[in-house]
């Protein structure tokens, strides 16, 4: 096969396979590491002279034509992550936010809505919600209602002009909330690190999308059950969950490092814990997506 062809061909399937995946949040979206790996690019001009007549040349051609294409890629992608950082300093943002809990308030449906970024909840606090964000050409919109017994809040990212830069800038959030209502958590998010301590709080759904991330989960039993939903990207997740508390897991995940911790598989990708049956309180657990590390902890 013309050595050529192969490497325009495979330049240009990488281009536009990198281009899908940074759109759709299924990589991380940074790549300073080709600035480190650089010099491979003689090396591949090297072997192509040496082996030109041999008839590993057409598969060198394939590798440099993948090579070359993530290192233009993301030397172009790192230069305008660089330039999106770069900006005046009266474009950073410090944001609180506070919301005093209503005594009739019950339920508390959460939706945070966001791009890439760092997300944290794991204090409690006497308000209903305490919220600090801080980055750069973004803000929140927060937005709260309430029916009868029943509030809504809903934490969206504001990018201004530049909602093009949505999953691609970088910023910090972290959330209070009140121990006493019962909580339906639902998380639109980017490629993100997450950290997230409901053991404290009454958790009934948990619902979470989001990019490539690296999370860490822990979950508690002040609610009789609990059912979580989570579709991630290319990611590393690791959920803890009280001992004592019955946990069953359902998975359609086949390539990936899974390490489940007092766990019984049951049937092809379903996994229980042995006193699920029996335990008063349930932990229900769906996973789906391309996360390539997944732990699930007892404490």
């Amino acid at each position: 096969m013309n050595s050529s062809k192969m490497f325009w061909g495979s330049f240009l399937i990488t281009i536009g396979l990198l281009s899908l995946l940074v759109k759709y949040d299924l990589i991380q979206s940074s790549f300073n590491f080709v600035w480190n790996i650089w010099p491979l690019i003689f090396v591949f001009w090297g072997l192509g002279l040496i082996l030109r007549q041999s008839f590993v040349k057409p598969i060198i051609s394939l590798i440099s034509g993948i090579f070359t294409a993530i290192l233009i890629y993301g030397i172009i992608y790192s230069l305008l992550w660089a330039v999106n950082f770069h900006v005046d300093e009266n474009d950073s943002f410090t944001q609180n936010y506070s919301k005093e809990l209503d005594a009739n308030t019950k339920i508390v449906n959460l939706t945070l809505d966001a791009g890439a970024g760092s997300f944290t909840i794991r204090d409690s606090t006497s308000n209903l919600i305490d919220a600090s964000s801080s980055g750069l050409l973004s803000q929140y919109n927060y937005n709260y209602f309430k029916d009868s017994s029943e509030a809504n809040i809903d934490i969206n990212l504001d990018a201004g002009d530049f909602h093009f830069l949505k999953n691609m800038i970088k910023n910090q959030l972290s959330i209070k909330l009140n121990t006493n209502p019962i909580w339906n958590f639902r998380f639109n998010i980017g490629a993100s690190k997450n950290i997230f301590d409901f053991s404290t709080f009454k958790v009934n759904e948990l619902s979470i999308k989001t990019g490539a991330s690296n999370s860490r989960i822990k979950l508690g039993d002040k609610n009789d059950e609990t059912n979580v939903d989570i579709d991630m990207g290319v990611s590393s997740l690791t959920l803890e969950i009280p001992e004592h508390v019955g946990c069953k897991v359902e998975t359609d995940l086949s390539l990936v490092n899974k390490k489940f911790d007092g766990f019984t598989k049951k049937e092809k990708g379903i996994y229980q814990t042995e006193n699920f049956e029996k335990s008063k309180k349930k932990i229900l657990i769906n996973v789906k997506g391309a996360v390539s590390s997944l732990k699930i902890l007892r404490y």
